[in-house]
């Protein structure tokens, strides 16, 4: 008796089994005949039932039904969920979830690639529009389609992370770029970018662990290299900076930039009065020569224009306070350091000429250029350059 009760209860089972089987099937036919609301209400029903609340057929037809309620224009079936696309890529991620064998991945898959695509070219016509925030929240959107089947979408995230940063959606651009190197991405750019958030978080620790990540894919990558120079310069790390920026020197001896950067962190070395009188003489000579190496390999560099002509300015401006705190009665001495402090100041004029030339009306430019003519006693000059300051601060 019990066996014949124990065949009652297993045939039931199949019973029920098989007719939520049939629900699932007339959801999809309803699907297929435009009943979006007798559809969505058969699927789930089909899945509140234990003996099909782990098919995996179930589950996609589910994320079918509510894929279609996201995309419909008809008012009356928006209105049946008010999140239609996480419920579909929640249905999908369960469908995937319950079948191993992968039967219906590839069907699943061309579902959400199609949806990944409609988000990306809606995300593309945002970009080219200047629409950054449309655009980035529109690649994320397209990268999250795809990620319900573990298959990153590197491109849409790496174009949400450039809307972000277009956008100056700083922790998002941030937040992509650590999805980005989570999923293994190549590009150089991306380790160098998140790099440079956090240095300007003032996270060195961070930086340098990207960079040092970067490397190990792309060794001695010159991009790579100055961003890590770039992490020593905040920090005010001298002789990493220099360590670094040398090495990309010997790598691309036509970069103005690395040049630049050279002279500038020797020029630290030269202004730092504790060092000794021998070092400090040896970094003026290699800043001096890394600016006029950059302006050798761009004439129009501006940078490198201020910054060799403050090399000058800020070694002639010293000895002219010394000369002017000279007693009357030490005459030669003053006219030595005064001739001294003149010999840097004309070295720095040609320079800030050139620098105005390139950038007019920069008032620390017209400002140092006053100040070198009136203690070289030019005084055509003097009255040219303070009618071009009055001028400036007109506009």
């Amino acid at each position: 008796m019990k066996k014949i009760a124990l065949l009652f209860v297993l045939a039931m089972a199949v019973t029920l089994g098989f007719a939520q089987k049939n629900v699932r099937q007339t959801a999809s036919n309803l699907l297929k005949d435009g009943k979006v609301d007798k559809a969505l209400e058969a699927i789930n029903q089909c899945i509140q039932d234990p003996s099909t609340a782990q098919d995996p057929k179930a589950w996609m037809i589910r994320g079918n039904v509510y894929m279609e309620i996201a995309n419909s224009k008809d008012a009356a079936v928006q209105a049946l969920d008010k999140n239609p696309m996480q419920n579909a890529m929640d249905s999908y991620k369960k469908a995937i979830e319950f079948d191993p064998k992968k039967d219906y991945f590839d069907e699943i898959y061309a579902k959400l690639n199609t949806e990944r695509n409609k988000f990306f070219d809606v995300a593309a016509d945002n970009f080219n529009k200047k629409n950054y925030t449309d655009a980035m929240n529109n690649f994320e959107k397209a990268a999250q389609a795809l990620s319900v089947t573990n298959i990153p979408d590197t491109a849409s995230l790496f174009y949400a992370a450039a809307s972000a940063s277009m956008a100056e959606r700083r922790d998002k651009a941030k937040e992509f770029y650590i999805e980005l190197i989570k999923a293994n991405a190549k590009s150089v750019a991306i380790y160098s970018s998140l790099a440079d958030f956090y240095r300007q978080e003032k996270d060195s620790s961070n930086a340098l662990k990207v960079i040092r990540a970067g490397k190990k894919m792309h060794a001695n990558n010159l991009q790579l290299v100055i961003a890590e120079a770039n992490v020593y310069n905040s920090f005010n790390d001298v002789p990493k900076a220099l360590e670094t920026l040398n090495l990309a020197a010997k790598k691309d001896t036509a970069n103005y930039f690395v040049f630049n950067a050279i002279g500038a962190n020797y020029q630290k070395i030269y202004e730092d009065t504790t060092k000794n009188e021998t070092m400090r003489n040896d970094a003026y000579a290699r800043s001096e020569s890394a600016y006029k190496n950059a302006i050798r390999l761009k004439n129009t560099f501006y940078d490198a224009y201020i910054n060799i002509s403050s090399l000058y300015f800020n070694s002639a401006v010293p000895l002219s306070l010394k000369a002017n705190g000279l007693p009357l009665e030490q005459k030669d001495l003053y006219e030595k350091v005064i001739a001294q402090a003149n010999k840097y100041y004309s070295m720095a004029l040609p320079y800030l000429k050139k620098a105005d030339e390139l950038q007019p009306n920069d008032m620390n430019t017209l400002n140092s250029l006053r100040q070198i003519y009136t203690s070289l006693g030019d005084k055509e000059n003097i009255k040219l350059i303070q009618e071009k300051i009055m001028q400036a601060r007109k506009k």
